[in-house]
């Protein structure tokens, strides 16, 4: 097979790929919204942390010693960089968007469920 010969390769567009993978980093923590309970202080407390809740393992691993104002924003900093590689990884073909979205949508319910076990306490 020559060089001329080779089809072009096929790449998701990014109005499919970033609501996707969106969709699959935030939805499994709409349990902050979606249960049932008091709209307390505490609870609009982890609503706020909301967009970086994605961060909490690597916080909870890396950032455990340090106050939490800044873990906070090393969380954020850590779910913008994953985030932004998970977009760019699905952007790069059809079969890599068919794996990195399922699996970002099932690590993110496993630190969903941390965070929910967090939140309970």
């Amino acid at each position: 097979m020559n060089s001329g010969s080779k089809r072009p390769v096929r790449r998701p567009s990014l109005k499919v790929v970033v609501p996707v993978i969106l969709f699959c980093t935030y939805y499994p923590y709409s349990w902050l919204i979606l249960s049932k309970g008091s709209w307390t202080g505490y609870r609009w407390t982890w609503i706020k942390m909301w967009p970086a809740l994605p961060g909490l393992m690597p916080r909870a691993m890396l950032f455990h010693h340090i106050p939490d104002a800044l873990a906070l924003a090393g969380m954020l900093a850590i779910t913008v960089i994953l985030v932004g590689l998970l977009i760019y990884l699905a952007s790069r073909r059809n079969w890599l968007f068919a794996v990195v979205a399922p699996l970002t949508f099932i690590l993110s319910a496993l630190n969903s469920m941390v965070a929910y076990s967090l939140y309970r306490m």
